[in-house]
C-alpha cells in the first residue's frame, strides 16, 4: 500500500484547500452540507462564494432529507467509521464528495473525496485529493515548514498558520514523508487501538459504530448515557495529555444533532492506548 497510494492522486498544501480545488473545477454553485460538520468546511464554502444548503442526520449519520438526483451534497466520513453510508450515498448521487478528513483510508466515492494526512501523521501541510475534472491553473508549491509537531499546542499553532494560505501544491518534505510511511501498517495500527478502548467503552456508549474492511478510523467516538461520567472521562484523559476533539458546539439545542456535540473524539494514540490498556 505504501508503495502506489499517493499515485493519480493531486497532493495539495490542505484540505481545505482539497475542497476549494472541488469548488471551482466543478463549477460549484451550490451545495447542501450537514449542519454537524467541522466550521472550516462552512467557512472555505463560503470564501469560494457558493451558496450553502445545510441538511440534518439522524443517530445512524445519514442525512433526514432526499436530494436532487445531481445535487452536489458533501458527506464527511465521520470518525473514519462512516463507510457504509458513505458508499450508500455516494451510488445514488452522482455528485457526491466524500470529506475523508476523519477517515484517510477510504476509498474514492461520487464525484470527488478528499482526505487531510496531518490528522494521522506528523506533517505539516497536506491535502489529497482524488478528482476527475482538474483545473488548469498551474498552482505554487508550499514551503517546507519548520514546526516541530509535538503536542497540542503545536498541532494548533501550525493549524492556524495554514488559515489563509491558498490553494499550493504540497510541500517537498510532506510529500517526502508520506513516500517514506507504511501506510498498511498505520491502518493496522489505528484498528487496533479503535478495537481495544471499544472493548473498555462499548457497553456505555450509545454510539454504535462497526468497523468495516477500510476502517481506519481517526478517534474512538464516545457519547456516554451518562453524561458526568462522560466529562469524568474527557478531564482524566486530558489530564494524561491526551487531547479531545469537538466540534458542532454552536449548533441550536432543538437540532437532534445538538447530542452529537458532547461527543468524545479520543484520539488513536500510543498514550491512548496505555491508558486504556490500565484501565
Amino acid at each position: 500500500m505504501q508503495n502506489d497510494f499517493l499515485d493519480n492522486k493531486i497532493l495539495l498544501n490542505s484540505g481545505r484547500n482539497c475542497l476549494r480545488y472541488i469548488l471551482r473545477s466543478l463549477k460549484i454553485a451550490e451545495i447542501h452540507l450537514p449542519y454537524y460538520i467541522c466550521p472550516v468546511v462552512r467557512q472555505t464554502v463560503h470564501a469560494e462564494n457558493v451558496k450553502m444548503k445545510f441538511y440534518h442526520i439522524d443517530k445512524n449519520f445519514m442525512p433526514t432529507e432526499t436530494f436532487e438526483k445531481n445535487a452536489f451534497i458533501l458527506y464527511p466520513n465521520y470518525f473514519g467509521l462512516c463507510d457504509k453510508q458513505a458508499k450508500i450515498l455516494s451510488e445514488k448521487y452522482p455528485n457526491f464528495i466524500s470529506d475523508n478528513a476523519h477517515s484517510f483510508f477510504a476509498p474514492k466515492r461520487g464525484a470527488a473525496s478528499f482526505s487531510s494526512p496531518r490528522k494521522f501523521f506528523n506533517v505539516n501541510d497536506g491535502g489529497i485529493l482524488e478528482i476527475d475534472t482538474k483545473i488548469s491553473e498551474n498552482f505554487d508549491q508550499d514551503t517546507d515548514r519548520t514546526l516541530e509537531i509535538k503536542d497540542f499546542s503545536s498541532f494548533c499553532k501550525n493549524e492556524i498558520s495554514l488559515d489563509d494560505e491558498p490553494i499550493k501544491f504540497m510541500s517537498k518534505k510532506t510529500q517526502n514523508t508520506l513516500k517514506n510511511i507504511n501506510f498498511e501498517q498505520k491502518m493496522i495500527k489505528n484498528r487496533k487501538i479503535y478495537t481495544q478502548i471499544a472493548q473498555k467503552l462499548n457497553k456505555n456508549n450509545i454510539l454504535k459504530f462497526e468497523l468495516s474492511d477500510l476502517s481506519a478510523p481517526m478517534c474512538y467516538p464516545f457519547l456516554s448515557k451518562n453524561f458526568d461520567e462522560e466529562l469524568e472521562l474527557a478531564k482524566m484523559l486530558e489530564n494524561e495529555g491526551i487531547y479531545l476533539i469537538k466540534y458542532g458546539s454552536n449548533l441550536p439545542e432543538t437540532y437532534p444533532e445538538f447530542e452529537f456535540t458532547k461527543i468524545l473524539m479520543i484520539p488513536l494514540t500510543e498514550k491512548s492506548s496505555e491508558y486504556f490498556e490500565q484501565m
